[in-house]
């Protein structure tokens, strides 16, 4: 019987199969939820080892549902899959405490490998380190617009013909 439990959550029944048939060499046992929120409330009742969720989903998406679940106090590890490959959402992300992401479409074996690492604590557990231009990045991306500037004459120019 399966000793480890992976919960994964997208709005798309097709992706759930596909990462079900991802793990299904793994001795985990496979919940599913369509949507976040449900998510959540099935971890009250039934915790997984390994979270594996879509960012953009109706609703609630990927970041607000890991950001729900570290409020509640909830650091299980999550794996998320996307399509934004933007260094400052991924960044984002890593800074919300997830463990690592995919970039759809992700190759099985991958997906695979990085949930048994984290199901036989060899994986690091902290989110990884995002290098320091993607922290600059994400900063960026939270900061507000800046002002406008009011345009500017070109300066003349100082060359000499030749």
């Amino acid at each position: 019987m399966p000793t480890s439990r992976v919960l994964v959550i997208d709005d798309v029944s097709v992706i759930r199969g596909f990462v079900k048939g991802a793990l299904k060499h793994l001795d985990v046992r496979v919940g599913e939820a369509s949507r976040a929120d449900l998510a959540l409330d099935m971890l009250k009742s039934m915790p997984a080892d390994v979270i594996i969720c879509d960012l953009n989903m109706p609703g609630m998406n990927g970041e607000a549902f890991v950001q729900a679940l570290r409020d509640r106090g909830d650091d299980t590890p999550v794996i998320m899959l996307t399509v934004e490959a933007d260094r400052a959402v991924v960044a984002k992300l890593l800074k919300l405490g997830v463990q690592g992401y995919l970039l759809k479409p992700f190759k099985p074996a991958i997906l695979a490998a990085r949930v048994q690492e984290l199901i036989d604590g060899t994986a690091p557990i902290k989110p990884y380190e995002a290098p320091a231009d993607v922290e600059a990045e994400a900063d960026a991306a939270d900061a507000p617009p800046a002002e406008p500037t009011e345009p500017t004459e070109p300066a003349e120019s100082t060359d000499t013909p030749a």
